[in-house]
């Protein structure tokens, strides 16, 4: 991708790019990019998301939520649909990706929802599920 970007439009948005670059066209999820990603961007926050990835892969214990997390809030923190994209792709490969942190987000959702029901916020245990709250088993 770095040289795409460096050779091409470091402010093109990453889904018109990977719809036009044969090279990243294998890549689908990032023809599902929020429009608003620019490559530039991306390359930033890709490196942010992963670079504590080599530390936390060799830790006895698996951070599963935690490895997932640092992914969607650096590239998918506003595109839902480019996350659920990104974990599907990934999940091809490493079946469990993402898995805790779809559901964490499910829950939320819907205490989220019932909160906008009755016109506030509850302090319900659901809301502090999933990490940072609740340890990792």
């Amino acid at each position: 991708m770095r040289n795409v970007v460096v050779a091409t439009q470091p402010f093109s948005p990453v889904a018109h790019l990977a719809s036009r670059e044969p090279s990243l066209q294998a890549l689908p999820f990032l023809q599902q990019m929020s429009p608003g990603m620019r490559a530039r961007d991306f390359l930033e926050r890709a490196a942010g998301a992963y670079a504590n990835w080599p530390k936390a892969l060799l830790e006895t214990e698996l951070d599963r939520i935690g490895l997932a997390l640092t992914v969607q809030r650096e590239l998918f923190a506003d595109d839902p649909q480019g996350w659920a994209s990104y974990a599907a792709y990934v999940r091809q490969k490493v079946s469990w990706f993402g898995l805790e942190l779809d559901e964490t987000t499910r829950t939320s959702t819907q205490v989220n929802d019932r909160d906008d029901e009755i016109g506030g916020a509850s302090q319900t245990s659901a809301m502090r599920t999933g990490w940072p709250w609740k340890p990792i088993n």
